[in-house]
């Protein structure tokens, strides 16, 4: 996990602001992998079906699920997305939109693919209507990496409002994310409960 943080080359594309987030490519090769490397962030592996990662804020656990495919592109993303939640949660900055906090993980994982597949000049700049936000969640990916391809072709950091706008709303809308209306971001402080089942 730590040598994928640090050594693959498309990560150095994952750089933008959202909002009032920023994410830039030392979040995840010194901040994640070095909390990793020290337990601050645990690895586990109980992750959802059809999952090949997920982040538990509240544990401060990275689930990598025994069938995650570090040669896969396609889990790289996903694996990647959930250290975006990592990193998140390490800044502290106290309870705030899931809605917002899994667009940016979406965001992230469509930089990191779009520079891994090299075809952001191929991808169409139409934002997806909330009826193509699919059960699957190919609409809001399809939406991040229609963001994230705009942003690698202009070389823009700051991603426009009306974009993170459309992306938020397909994720509220989406029914797996109806439950996530708050996340927590403390940077590894944990309650006694959280501890013991660590």
């Amino acid at each position: 996990m730590v040598r994928f943080l640090k050594g693959n080359a498309a990560i150095t594309a994952v750089n933008f602001k959202f909002r009032g987030y920023k994410i830039w490519p030392g979040a995840y090769r010194t901040d994640v992998a070095d909390a990793i490397a020290r337990g601050d962030i645990k690895i586990g592996s109980a992750v959802n079906r059809n999952a090949a990662a997920s982040y538990r804020q509240d544990q401060d656990r990275l689930e990598i699920a025994p069938t995650a495919n570090f040669s896969s592109t396609h889990d790289q993303g996903l694996i990647l997305h959930e250290c975006t939640h990592a990193i998140l949660d390490m800044r502290a900055i106290g309870t705030h939109s899931g809605f917002e906090d899994e667009a940016v993980a979406y965001l992230a994982q469509a930089f990191f693919l779009t520079q891994t597949l090299g075809d952001a000049r191929a991808t169409p700049d139409i934002p997806v209507p909330l009826s193509e936000n699919t059960k699957n969640g190919s609409g809001i990916y399809q939406e991040a990496k229609r963001i994230a391809a705009k942003a690698l072709r202009t070389g823009t950091y700051g991603i426009e409002e009306k974009d993170a706008a459309n992306l938020v709303l397909l994720v509220t809308r989406h029914p797996h994310y109806q439950d996530a209306g708050e996340y927590p971001s403390n940077r590894f402080r944990r309650t006694f409960l959280n501890n013991l089942v660590r």
